[in-house]
């Protein structure tokens, strides 16, 4: 039986583990960009069409596919972050507190620009 996975830091490690026993490079590939967009349209092509009662009948209703598509998704993207080198965990931390100012309709605080390199 597989390990409980308790953080984003140590599902990232695992990845890397089982990478590395399949004899799998950690580098930049396109590939990984594609297979995660390819998960995402599996997943959108559920709820395609569809009014938001029945989008939320279906999910409820159909669970699984979602559970199993976010799992792909995450177990993908820490591939893709090992193959970045990219912390998934430090990159969620950046990027939060500005994402949450950003769309927090009660805030006082005006939204954090990026800069554009």
């Amino acid at each position: 039986m597989a390990e409980t996975i308790k953080t984003m830091k140590n599902a990232q490690k695992l990845v890397k583990s089982f990478s590395e026993r399949n004899g799998w490079k950690d580098v930049p590939n396109i590939d990984k960009f594609d297979h995660l967009h390819e998960e995402l349209i599996e997943m959108s092509h559920h709820l395609r069409y569809k009014s938001e009662e029945e989008r939320i009948k279906y999910v409820t209703e159909n669970k699984e596919i979602f559970v199993d598509g976010i799992g792909d998704l995450f177990f993908g993207l820490c591939r893709l972050a090992n193959q970045l080198d990219v912390d998934v965990e430090d990159a969620f931390n950046m990027v939060q507190k500005e994402i949450l100012v950003r769309y927090n309709k009660n805030s006082e605080t005006k939204p954090v620009k990026k800069n554009k390199k």
